[in-house]
């Protein structure tokens, strides 16, 4: 069940899409319709603001696991409840380490405090080696 509301098919993508590929296609459709690139029109264009916020929201919703795992099961349910509809692949879940990854970090010392010279001064954001 494909609409042009469907989040995958805004982007541009299959229903078995990586996160990888959704933020790719998400990045590249930015690039394409945002207005400050827009450069070959100087009036507004509600249907490119539409396009752009579709983009967005496709985003939004299929950027977060969760919410992207409902709407595959909500797709799914849609389509088994109608008849003669073959409901969509549903992705397969990522699979994670068995064990956590522990990254070490030393600290060896506390930056010396000294006082901002002229405004802003910024320290560095981690000591480590």
């Amino acid at each position: 069940m494909a609409t042009a509301r469907d989040p995958y098919r805004v982007l541009g993508l299959s229903s078995s899409a990586s996160q990888a590929d959704i933020a790719s296609a998400f990045r590249r459709l930015l690039r394409e319709h945002h207005p400050d690139t827009r450069t070959h029109q100087q009036t507004p264009d509600p249907a490119a603001d539409e396009r752009l916020q579709r983009i967005l929201s496709a985003y939004t919703l299929l950027r977060d696991p969760a919410h992207r795992a409902a709407h595959d099961r909500a797709v799914t349910d849609r389509a088994a409840a109608e008849p003669g509809v073959r409901p969509p692949r549903s992705p397969r879940a990522p699979t994670q380490p068995a064990t956590p990854v522990h990254i070490p970090v030393v600290v060896r010392g506390t930056p010396p405090r000294r006082p901002p010279a002229a405004g802003l001064w910024v320290s560095p954001v981690r000591w480590h080696h």
